[in-house]
């Protein structure tokens, strides 16, 4: 295989992306690319402990997450929290975390003893994959040999692609994660660049081993496409039941927006893929009323876009941004309805929290929700793109405070019964899902 030598100074980006891409995914092409050599950054602590030591030697498992998630760099974000809640699980843990200049400045963050957050900021989404190589020869490569047992891509397209290269390059097991159908005609829609991505996903599933998918219908669509696959199982969730329902008991409800009478809840990452744009127009025609507010909880780069949208629909006053996610629970106890129109995984978890917290929900369809919901007995549920069903059905929650009764007693009992759980066992499930990567090795 001829190497691919890559330097800003011989292509010109906005022209070549597509012929670079076409070459990188060709079988023919070298993995990973010649990147300039950058001065190590990683602490100490790694450098002095030991790293050809052997998986059997040890009881945990060092681990290399690639994301594209860039809220995981944001201070408390739930994406970056779930790094700290697994921290015990794993001997040691690295995310790289792909983002565009745009978006985020190079650098690290040591999350705790043990956990590591690598940025990467790169011009054009097909350079990320580059930038994550860069990291990890110049951050996780010792003399001793390469950092992590196992590399796991959180998902199947510039993750993947910087996973796959990785682990072929470090002789390391390779897991990647499906948590969106890529193969739709609405996930080419949803951003420019997403028939590349799909390219991305196929290339690199069409290599890998060990797979997970966050849903059962997911988990079925990747085994009738991907027949090779030897290791393919679902993600464990969690949603500690436990200690919302705890809080529940235990915490007096307080009214935390005395200035509304009604409050419509939305809890979401403000990217530029938030839909929070279409919460805004649902609510739009009852937030003319003085006595109604919509509370949106959450932190991102696109929310001052948001802020704008409501200056030009005329409803500012009546929306207020919070950050503070330590206080979620309180605002969804404070709340009268949650209004989820995001279809993520991380909206699923925002979905069942309010459920176990008595809060009346209308959500967008997902495989969950209308799993575990009967829309308009348990939740109003609507397709994700209906604004108008949306609309609708926020009035009649409005209007009618038994449907708010009936659903939020129905939804906790449901949610309750079906999804409890202890932390601890999840987090344990997590750690067995990661290191079944090792299953498939005959």
């Amino acid at each position: 295989m001829s190497a691919l030598l890559f330097k800003d100074s011989e292509f010109d980006p906005s022209k070549k992306a597509g012929k670079v891409l076409d070459y990188v995914l060709d079988d023919t092409s070298e993995e990973v690319t010649k990147e300039k050599e950058d001065a190590s950054l990683v602490t100490e602590e790694l450098q002095h402990s030991p790293v050809a030591e052997t998986m059997s030697s040890r009881e945990k498992s060092r681990v290399l997450f690639i994301t594209r998630d860039i809220s995981v760099l944001r201070e408390n974000s739930p994406s970056q929290l779930h790094f700290k809640n697994i921290k015990d699980a794993f001997a040691e843990i690295h995310v790289i975390v792909l983002a565009s200049v745009y978006e985020a400045k190079e650098g690290i963050i040591r999350l705790d003893s043990n956990v590591w957050i690598y940025a990467t900021s790169m011009k054009h989404f097909w350079m990320q994959p580059f930038g994550a190589g860069t990291i990890a020869r110049t951050q996780l490569l010792f003399g001793e040999g390469f950092r992590a047992d196992i590399v796991v891509a959180l998902d199947p397209f510039e993750s993947g692609v910087a996973g796959l290269w990785i682990a072929r390059k470090y002789d390391r097991e390779f897991q990647v994660h499906v948590l969106e159908d890529f193969l739709t005609p609405e996930f080419k829609r949803k951003e420019l660049h997403n028939n590349w991505r799909v390219k991305m996903a196929l290339y690199v599933l069409k290599r890998a081993q060990s797979v997970r998918t966050s849903t059962v219908s997911l988990k079925e669509k990747m085994q009738k496409l991907l027949k090779h696959i030897t290791d393919l199982n679902l993600l464990p969730h969690s949603y500690d039941i436990r200690s919302l329902t705890q809080f529940a008991k235990t915490t007096p409800q307080e009214d935390m927006f005395p200035q509304f009478s009604f409050v419509v809840l939305f809890v979401g990452s403000l990217e530029y893929e938030s839909t929070l744009f279409r919460a805004i127009d649902a609510a739009r025609s009852i937030l003319f009323s003085k006595s109604i507010g919509l509370v949106v909880v959450g932190e991102g780069p696109a929310k001052k876009e948001f802020q704008k949208r409501a200056e030009i629909l005329g409803v500012q006053e009546q929306i207020i941004f919070k950050n503070d996610l330590s206080l979620l629970n309180s605002y969804m106890r404070s709340a009268d309805i949650l209004l989820c129109t995001d279809s993520t995984e991380a909206s699923d978890e925002i979905v069942v929290k309010a459920a176990v917290l008595g809060l009346p929900i209308l959500a967008a369809q997902t495989p969950l929700r209308t799993d575990l919901f009967e829309d308009g007995t348990d939740a109003f549920l609507c397709p994700k793109e209906d604004t108008v069903c949306f609309s609708q059905k926020l009035v009649k929650f409005l209007n009618t405070n038994s449907f708010r009764v009936e659903f939020a007693q129905n939804a906790m009992d449901i949610v309750t019964a079906r999804l409890s759980e202890d932390p601890e066992v999840y987090v344990q499930a997590y750690k067995n899902s990661i290191e079944g990567v090792f299953e498939h090795i005959a």
